[in-house]
C-alpha cells in the first residue's frame, strides 16, 4: 500500500490559506511509473558515507573494466611498499628528483596518496615521481622535472599532485601535460583561502583536463583549513580529506580519490579522451552548498556511483566502432540532465506499448561520450507519478478558490494565482489571468502559467452554474496538448448570435517541468446551446517539437517533432435544477519527424482517441456542496508503427550487433477510468473534499490489474 501523509500547499496572498492532504494508493500495475534515482553502483566503491546513491542494479550494467593496468603517476615524497602497495602494483621507472630512491617515504605522505588510490581503483599501477622530501619548502625544479618525465610515460593516464599548492613550475611544464592528453590532479591547498594555491592555478589554461580538488571533513563538510573554489569553481570539486592509512588531514588526501575516479572511467571506458573523463567527473558530483557550481565547493562533492551512469540524454550506438562521435545535433539536450527522470518519459498513450516490448529490457545504448551501457529502457521508462496526479488534481480542485484579482475595471479583471507547481519539489509558482469583454460579442482571455478555461467548454458552464467541475484527472487525460499550464495561453469567443458562439484557443508552453515539454497549438471551436444545453465543435493543430503527446524531450525515445491534427465533441445538458450530464469524445491523427539515434523510426500515421461520460450534481445533502461521477478512457494510441531499431550487443572488434522490427504503438489493454469527488462547504472559510479513482488497465497495460487511490482534502483560510 502506498500511503502518503504531508502538509500539500502553504500560500500568503490577500489571505492566509492552508490545505492539507491525505493521498493514498494501492497500485498494482506491472511497470513502475517512478523515476530512476541513480539505478545501481556497477564498480562496489563510494567516495565515502553519504556519497553514493542507492538503486535497482537491475537496470542498468557497465562494461566488464579493462583488466590490463593504467598508470597513475604520484608526484610526491616517494612511495613506500606498505599494502595494499607491492612489487605488482608498482610500475616500472619510478624515479627520484629530490635524491634518494623513489621508494622511500620519510614524509609518508606519497604513501598514503598511492595507498588511498589502490584501495579505490586496485587494477591501476602506480609510478612513483618523488620530487621533494616533505615539508613546505619544495625545489621548482623538482616538480618541473618530475612533471615532464611522468608526461613522458606513455602508459600514464593520471597524474596525481597533491602537492600541487606547494609548487609553482614554469607554465611549459604543465601545457605538456595537457599536450600529452593526460589528468593531471591537483589539491587546492590548506591554506584557508578563498581560491586554490600553485600549481592549481594553471587550471584555465590546460584544455578541461585538469582537477582541482578540495577537501571535507568527517561531517561532510568544507575541510576547516582547506582552500574554497574561488573564481576556480568550474575546475574544482571535493572529496573526503582524510584516509584509513593515515591520521593527518588534508586536501592532499582529497586528490587520490578523484585520481583513483578518473583511473576507472579509464579502465572501463578506454577511448575516453582526459578532457571528458575530467566533464564526467565534475558533471556527475553531488552538488553542495549554493545550487550549481559555486565559488565553496565548485560543482560539489565527487560521486563514484553516479559518475558510471550515463550522462545526459541516452541514444543507441552508432552503426560503426563505438568511438565514432555523434553529430552535435544529436546531443544538444544539456549533458546534466538525468537520463532516468526525464529522458524516458513515455506519454500514457503509447506507454504499456513500448514498456512491454521484451527488446528493450537489454537495450545497448551510449550517452554524450560515448560511454556504453546495457540499459533496460523497458525498466526505466516512466509515466507521470502518481505524486504529479495528486498535485495536478488538487490544483484543478483548489484553483478558483486561490484567485486574487489584482486589478478591475470596466469589462477586465487582472487576476493572480498561486499554486502548487508541478516540479517534484513542490515548488510555489506564481500565475497570472487576465479576462476582458469588448462590446456585446467579444470576449478574451489571457493566462500566464495558468490555462484558462474558455466558455465554449462544458467545464465552463459547469462553474457558471455552480455544478462540480471535474477536479479529477479525466477530462485533462482526454485532451491532445494541453499537457501543462505552464506557458503562455490565450482564448477568444464571438457571440454571432444567442445560440452560436465561435471561438479560439492558442498556447505556447516552453516547460521544465516532467518532460520539459515545448509545444505551440491552436484550437479553433464552433458552440451550440444556451443555458440548460449545449455542444462544441473543436479542431486543433498541435505541434511538439522533441516530443510525442506529451513524452520526453530528447533521447533514445524521443522524436524530432510531431504534429497532431485532433478533433472534438463535448456536450452538457441540465437534467434538472441538481443534475447535469457532460461527455467528450476526442480524436487525433499524428505524424513523426524521426529524431536521429533514437530507437524508433520510420512511424507511420499514428491514430489515438479518448472519450468521458460525467454526472454532476450540486445541493445534495447542503446547501452548495458539489459532487460528480465520471467514467472516461484517457488517451490511447488505437492505430499505428514504427520501425524498432535496437542495439543488443558489441561484438569483440566493437561492431555494433542490431535487431531491427516494426512493432505496434498501439497498447495492448484499454484504460477505463471511474472518478468520483465530493466537497462540501463547512464554514465560510473550512471546506471538506474527497476524491476516489479506481482504474483497470492503468495505462493501457493489459496486465495490470485494478488500482484505487483516495484523496481527502481539508482546505481553510482566515
Amino acid at each position: 500500500m502506498l500511503f502518503n501523509l504531508r502538509w500539500f500547499q502553504f500560500r500568503l496572498t490577500c489571505r492566509l490559506a492552508l490545505s492539507i492532504v491525505l493521498w493514498v494508493g494501492w497500485p498494482l500495475s506491472a511497470f513502475s511509473e517512478g523515476d530512476c534515482g541513480g539505478c545501481v553502483d556497477p564498480v562496489g566503491q563510494g567516495d565515502a558515507p553519504g556519497s553514493t546513491e542507492g538503486g535497482n542494479t537491475t537496470e542498468i550494467t557497465v562494461p566488464t573494466p579493462n583488466p590490463d593496468f593504467l598508470g597513475i603517476a604520484v608526484v610526491d615524497t616517494g612511495v613506500q611498499l606498505r599494502a595494499p602497495m607491492s612489487t605488482q602494483t608498482l610500475l616500472p621507472g619510478s624515479r627520484s628528483f629530490a635524491g634518494g630512491s623513489p621508494l622511500t617515504d620519510s614524509a609518508q605522505h606519497g604513501t598514503v596518496v598511492a595507498q588511498l588510490i589502490l584501495s579505490l581503483a586496485p587494477q591501476s599501477k602506480i609510478l612513483s615521481v618523488k620530487t621533494s622530501n616533505g615539508g613546505r619548502s619544495v625545489s621548482t625544479s623538482s616538480f618541473y622535472q618530475g612533471l615532464l618525465y611522468a608526461t613522458s610515460i606513455p602508459s600514464i593516464r593520471v597524474i596525481n599532485h597533491s602537492n600541487a599548492a606547494l609548487a609553482r613550475v614554469p607554465r611549459n611544464a604543465m601545457l605538456a601535460v595537457a599536450a600529452a592528453g593526460k589528468v593531471i590532479v591537483m589539491q587546492a591547498g590548506n591554506d584557508q583561502a578563498a581560491r586554490p594555491r600553485g600549481d592549481a592555478l594553471y587550471a584555465p589554461i590546460l584544455g578541461g583536463k585538469a582537477l582541482i580538488v578540495g577537501g571535507l571533513n568527517p561531517n561532510g563538510r568544507l575541510y576547516g583549513r582547506g582552500n574554497r573554489a574561488g573564481s576556480y569553481a568550474s575546475h574544482y570539486v571535493v572529496a573526503l580529506a582524510g584516509s584509513r592509512f593515515s591520521r593527518s588531514w588534508g586536501t592532499s588526501f582529497a586528490v587520490p580519490r578523484a585520481s583513483a575516479l578518473a583511473a576507472r572511467l579509464f579502465q572501463t571506458w578506454p577511448n575516453l579522451k582526459a578532457a571528458e573523463v575530467v566533464d564526467i567527473i565534475k558533471r556527475s558530483a553531488t552538488d553542495m552548498g549554493t545550487p550549481g557550481v559555486d565559488a565553496v565547493y565548485g560543482w560539489g562533492r565527487i560521486n563514484f556511483v553516479r559518475a558510471f551512469q550515463p550522462l545526459g540524454p541516452v541514444t543507441p550506438p552508432p552503426s560503426g566502432p563505438t568511438d565514432s562521435k555523434k553529430e552535435p545535433d544529436e546531443i544538444d539536450d544539456p549533458v546534466e540532465d538525468d537520463y532516468g527522470a526525464k529522458r524516458l518519459r513515455l506519454s500514457p498513450a503509447i506507454y504499456s506499448a513500448i514498456a512491454q516490448q521484451g527488446l528493450f529490457s537489454q537495450a545497448v545504448v551510449v550517452d554524450r561520450y560515448d560511454r556504453d551501457f546495457r540499459l533496460n529502457v523497458a525498466a526505466l521508462s516512466s509515466v507521470r507519478d502518481d505524486k504529479a496526479r495528486a498535485r495536478q488534481i488538487l490544483h484543478r480542485w483548489s484553483q478558483e478558490s486561490t484567485a486574487d484579482i489584482l486589478s478591475e475595471g470596466l469589462g477586465y479583471r487582472l487576476l493572480s494565482y498561486r499554486h502548487a507547481g508541478y516540479s517534484t519539489a513542490g515548488d510555489v509558482e506564481p500565475a497570472l489571468g487576465f479576462d476582458t469583454k469588448i462590446g456585446d460579442h467579444y470576449t478574451i482571455r489571457l493566462g500566464y502559467n495558468s490555462r484558462p478555461t474558455p466558455d465554449t467548454d462544458a467545464v465552463y458552464w459547469l462553474q457558471e452554474n455552480h455544478f462540480a467541475a471535474p477536479a479529477g484527472a479525466a477530462w485533462d487525460q482526454g485532451l491532445i496538448g494541453q499537457y501543462s499550464d505552464e506557458g503562455v495561453h490565450s482564448q477568444g469567443t464571438y457571440q454571432i448570435n444567442p445560440l452560436w458562439r465561435l471561438g479560439f484557443n492558442m498556447a505556447k508552453v516552453d516547460s521544465e517541468g516532467d518532460t520539459a515539454h515545448d509545444s505551440q497549438q491552436l484550437n479553433v471551436v464552433s458552440h451550440f446551446g444556451g443555458s440548460d444545453w449545449g455542444f462544441a465543435l473543436e479542431g486543433g493543430l498541435l505541434n511538439e517539437s522533441g516530443s510525442l503527446l506529451g513524452g520526453s524531450v530528447g533521447g533514445a525515445l524521443s522524436v524530432r517533432d510531431a504534429q497532431t491534427r485532433s478533433g472534438r465533441l463535448t456536450a452538457y445538458r441540465r437534467l434538472d435544477q441538481n443534475w447535469a450530464l457532460i461527455g467528450a469524445y476526442t480524436e487525433g491523427l499524428t505524424q513523426v519527424t524521426d529524431r536521429p539515434g533514437g530507437l524508433l523510426g520510420d512511424f507511420s500515421t499514428l491514430a489515438s482517441n479518448a472519450w468521458l461520460i460525467g454526472l454532476s450534481a450540486k445541493d445534495l445533502f447542503s446547501p452548495a456542496d458539489t459532487a460528480s461521477v465520471s467514467i472516461s478512457q484517457p488517451l490511447r494510441a488505437f492505430a499505428g508503427d514504427a520501425a524498432l531499431d535496437i542495439a543488443y550487443d558489441l561484438s569483440a572488434q566493437g561492431q555494433v550487433l542490431r535487431h531491427q522490427q516494426r512493432v505496434s504503438l498501439a497498447p495492448g489493454g484499454v484504460e477505463t477510468l471511474l472518478e468520483f469527488v465530493y466537497s462540501r462547504p463547512i464554514t465560510s472559510k473550512l471546506t471538506l473534499g474527497s476524491y476516489f479513482a479506481l482504474r483497470d488497465q492503468p495505462n493501457h497495460d493489459r496486465l495490470a490489474g485494478l488500482q484505487m487511490h483516495w484523496m481527502g482534502v481539508v482546505q481553510g483560510s482566515f
